[in-house]
């Protein structure tokens, strides 16, 4: 599976967004990636570790720092990273691979938020409107590149939140998959996989 790339546009800036394809709700009919990303998503074998295989082979196209600090997006329930999760696996391998940072305790929220299958964009991006926190002691040094990892991009509201509350820096997101309706006004949609 190759790694495709596009740009998530917020505050008038563009960023790298990497992922490997679509996502597909299990109601659209039978899509065995998005099958597979679902019992990613709740750690089941093999299809945790064959992401994350497929996620490290895509990753071959591109060249992270070793400067790089690798984030990622917490799940709706959690305000800190819970260790052993499939997202902080796969984000644990990538850093791995790159003999880069995965830095998990940098990212927390003041509370849990609301799940994201019930709520539309604007709901969504209410939930998250500052909930996110950044703490890094000691600071990270001025424009430390930045990976930000999630699963499904579904709006961006989360990714975004991210973006909101981080230094300035070089940010690229990776997601595994993009949901059909995740584009929005002056973003070009990326070709089909």
């Amino acid at each position: 599976m190759r790694l495709k790339k596009t740009f998530l546009s917020h505050n008038d800036q563009s960023y790298n967004l990497y992922y490997l394809g679509y996502y597909h709700p299990v109601n659209a009919g039978s899509d065995s990636f998005s099958h597979s990303l679902l019992k990613f998503k709740r750690g089941l074998q093999p299809d945790l570790d064959n992401c994350i295989r497929l996620t490290l082979e895509a990753f071959q196209e591109i060249s992270l720092s070793r400067d790089t600090v690798i984030l990622r997006a917490l799940y709706h329930n959690e305000t800190q990273v819970r260790p052993d999760t499939p997202l902080d696996r796969l984000s644990q391998a990538i850093a791995d691979q790159f003999h880069c940072r995965y830095l998990p305790s940098l990212l927390h929220k003041t509370r849990p938020a609301q799940s994201n299958k019930i709520l539309n964009q604007e709901e969504r991006q209410n939930e998250l409107r500052n909930i996110y926190r950044f703490t890094a002691k000691p600071p990270l040094t001025p424009h430390t590149p930045l990976l930000i990892i999630d699963d499904i991009l579904t709006t961006g509201s989360t990714i975004r939140a991210i973006i909101d509350i981080l230094p300035p820096s070089s940010i690229g997101i990776f997601t595994i998959a993009l949901a059909d309706n995740n584009f929005y006004p002056g973003e070009t949609p990326p070709s089909s996989p």
